[in-house]
């Protein structure tokens, strides 16, 4: 075998012999043509790189349009960048996926035409080749980059010709999702509202189709018809219907028309959607307008919609505008429906209170018997801010519940449950030295709890940091 030396020396000879430099530059304009054919012709990148390097050349060639060249060079750039992106997206659309390298491969081809479209200066027939092509992926739909190139259709498109030959694109495969996008564009880039109207008339069956109508008749200023469709979509339509209703509801409260209001709040309730919403603003109205009896049915029922917590924002509401006497009938039922079915929110009432051992007696039951998720999952956290707050009322107590918490931490316990321990356990710390004054007691518990655990030894290097052998800004006392 020859010595890397050896081969230094034929490469040394070489380079005396012949200069690829030089005989590049000794090439007539024939020869280089020729020499770039060669070179394109065995290898496809080679196009797109020329064009690129021509596309940076543009402004300063002589003796040529330079706007012109310069949309011929970005309508091959467009076609070369959609090519690349195509042999992927194609595979994809072919095994319902791909690898990672390649999706991010062809979403790098994509974001290049994102670009070149953002920069402009691409023809109205390049753009129609490029849709033309691209849609042939799209519409097989089993790619993933449906969104991608959806994104691009409507970045691409500015003449009244390009939009109406998308439109055309989108009503090859009618579906609802087409239908939305087809208004969208009839609406808002072609402005031809007669057929959007067509198109959306037979299409009217969730709140936010009457929405969409809605937005359209208020952008024409025709109030009366705005109003007309909220009235039916709040009837009719299916789903979402919370415009509609804070539409009508602005509306009516603006003209003081408290009959329109009370009928509008009452459809909701009739209809079982916006409840709480609707019932809440109308509270405000009242509220207002100085209405306090009224006022107070109106939050009193609205309470009746209260679901899945927001008691202790419904208690400090009430709180705040009711009378003594309306009051003290009905903070006892929050009470009891906070403890029921928010114990995080009953502990917030009962700390505006003042019951700060109700609240302590509660944390001690919670770290021996931990919340747990919807889906199953220990909640080991949930009351910490709690503690946070009574260590310096009970600082024995809530070391307790601050060791309950470390501790349950360490046995069976990974990196992250460690350095979860060690963050209790600077919490004990704290409470030991600084409320307590007793740093022996700390340091003996401290020693027990290593002793305890010395055979974890990834355990001891996370609690290094409770003991000042390793730094962390993480604290927060």
């Amino acid at each position: 075998m020859s010595s890397n030396k050896e081969h230094e020396g034929e490469r040394e000879m070489y380079d005396e012999d012949f200069s690829l430099d030089e005989t590049l530059q000794s090439l007539d304009k024939k020869e280089l043509y020729d020499l770039v054919e060669n070179l394109v012709g065995r290898n496809q990148e080679v196009y797109r790189l020329i064009l690129e390097w021509l596309k940076g050349k543009s402004k300063d060639l002589k003796d040529i349009d330079s706007k012109k060249v310069g949309i011929l060079l970005n309508d091959g750039l467009l076609m070369e960048y959609w090519y690349n992106a195509e042999d992927i997206i194609s595979d994809f659309n072919e095994y319902g996926g791909g690898p990672e390298e390649d999706e991010m491969e062809a979403c790098d081809w994509l974001d290049k035409i994102s670009e070149l479209i953002k920069k402009g200066n691409i023809s109205t027939e390049a753009k129609f080749e490029f849709l033309d092509a691209a849609f042939v992926e799209y519409d097989e739909g089993n790619s993933g980059f449906e969104d991608a190139l959806k994104d691009l259709f409507f970045e691409i498109c500015e003449t009244k010709e390009e939009w109406e030959y998308l439109v055309k694109k989108l009503e090859k495969w009618p579906s609802r999702w087409r239908n939305e996008k087809i208004m969208d564009i009839q609406k808002d880039h072609l402005c031809d509202g007669k057929a959007y109207l067509k198109l959306r008339m037979e299409s009217l069956q969730y709140g936010m189709d009457y929405w969409d109508l809605v937005d359209f008749y208020q952008k024409r200023g025709d109030t009366q018809k705005a109003l007309e469709t909220a009235e039916q979509g709040i009837l009719k339509g299916d789903g979402r219907c919370t415009e509609l209703f804070e539409f009508l509801f602005e509306y009516f409260a603006k003209k003081e028309d408290a009959a329109n209001l009370e009928r509008i709040v009452g459809t909701a309730l009739s209809q079982k959607t916006e409840e709480k919403d609707m019932l809440d603003r109308l509270f405000e109205y009242y509220k207002s307008q100085g209405d306090y009896e009224k006022a107070k049915e109106k939050l009193l029922k609205a309470y009746e919609f209260v679901k899945y917590g927001n008691y202790y924002e419904e208690y400090k509401k009430m709180k705040e505008f009711l009378k003594e006497s309306d009051w003290k009938l009905i903070e006892p039922e929050i009470i009891k429906d906070s403890k029921k079915e928010n114990t995080k929110e009953y502990l917030q009432i009962c700390l505006d209170k003042n019951m700060k051992k109700t609240v302590l007696d509660t944390l001690l039951e919670k770290a021996l018997n931990p919340p747990r998720s919807r889906l199953g999952f220990v909640m080991h956290d949930t009351f910490d801010e709690f503690a946070d707050l009574l260590k310096e009322d009970f600082p024995e107590e809530i070391i307790e519940y601050y060791w309950q918490k470390a501790y349950s931490n360490i046995p069976g316990g990974t990196r992250g449950t460690y350095h979860t321990a060690a963050t209790y356990l600077n919490k004990i710390k704290h409470i030991y030295i600084d409320i307590l004054q007793n740093e022996p007691q700390w340091n003996q518990r401290f020693t027990d709890l290593k002793i305890e655990f010395k055979k974890r030894p990834a355990f001891l290097e996370e609690i290094q940091i409770v003991e000042g052998i390793k730094d962390s800004d993480e604290w927060d006392y």
